[in-house]
């Protein structure tokens, strides 16, 4: 099975739609006060949006090598790093209470690393270059974090009589907190190990098998959000967008966790209802 299984359309779609989420959910997340940012993050909706509407136009063929894909990437790259910029502004101003933005600059390392990822993987296709894949230790770094900032977000927006869901996501916070913490030791140990002994990939099934298990905990949920039977302040684009980026680390966890293909294989990258 080869490494890079994500077709390069499919890589477009998944990220585009990504940060037009995390544009969505700044916009959404701001004071109507804040005009100026309030306009800027909808034009990167609009921005994301016409990308996402061009890159439908193309064959879902078309690799790195493409003419038109690697055009499409250099329409794409300055609008990923435009936005990287903006939210990397929004958390300056946060971290200084200069902004009234409802989202912490915590939240919002997550999101500039997931976009900085992008941007990473834009830099190779905007010279037809295939992407070289993140090593399984910088995968964890970069979607572990990930995983338990959205067992985190998801505890936050239930209402307090929501006991037991509460235990459920505080028990998969707990998780990711040590597998983040197994993970920097792991990575401690490749100074004079070689990558992909026995336990490094051990840890990598560990971690797909809880964020499966998660997810299906989250979807649980979901069901239940759509049938008004679970009390919380969020949105249906904010707990939805949890499944297209487990997906996506499953599917790159899966090339170092052979037992998780199967799973890999049949998850989607588009969100659930919405789409």
């Amino acid at each position: 099975m080869k490494y890079y299984s994500i077709p390069i359309w499919d890589e477009h779609l998944f990220w585009l739609e990504i940060l037009q989420d995390h544009a969505f959910f700044v916009r959404d997340h701001l004071s109507v006060t804040e005009t100026e940012y309030v306009q800027t993050s909808q034009q990167y909706i609009n921005w994301f949006n016409e990308l996402i509407s061009m890159l439908h136009t193309m064959p879902r063929t078309a690799d790195h090598t493409d003419v038109g894909m690697i055009s499409f990437a250099k329409r794409a790259w300055p609008v990923a790093k435009g936005y990287f910029e903006f939210e990397g502004k929004m958390q300056a101003l946060r971290i200084d209470n200069k902004v009234n933005l409802n989202l912490s600059p915590t939240y919002l390392n997550g999101t500039l690393a997931e976009n900085q990822e992008y941007i990473r993987i834009l830099n190779f296709l905007v010279q037809g270059k295939e992407p070289v894949p993140l090593s399984l230790e910088d995968l964890m770094d970069l979607w572990l974090e990930d995983q338990l900032g959205h067992a985190l977000l998801f505890d936050d927006i239930l209402d307090p009589i929501e006991i037991f869901a509460t235990q459920q996501a505080e028990a998969y916070i707990s998780r990711y907190q040590v597998f983040i913490v197994q993970n920097r030791h792991l990575k401690g140990y490749l100074r004079f190990k070689q990558p992909g002994f026995a336990r490094q990939m051990e840890f990598a099934y560990d971690v797909g098998k809880t964020t499966l298990d998660m997810s299906e905990f989250i979807f649980n949920m979901l069901l239940k959000y759509k049938e008004n039977k679970v009390l919380n302040k969020s949105t249906l684009r904010f707990l939805e967008h949890h499944f297209p980026e487990t997906c996506y680390f499953i599917k790159k966890l899966s090339f170092y966790a052979p037992r998780l293909r199967e799973e890999a294989s049949k998850c989607s990258l588009k969100r659930p209802s919405y789409y």
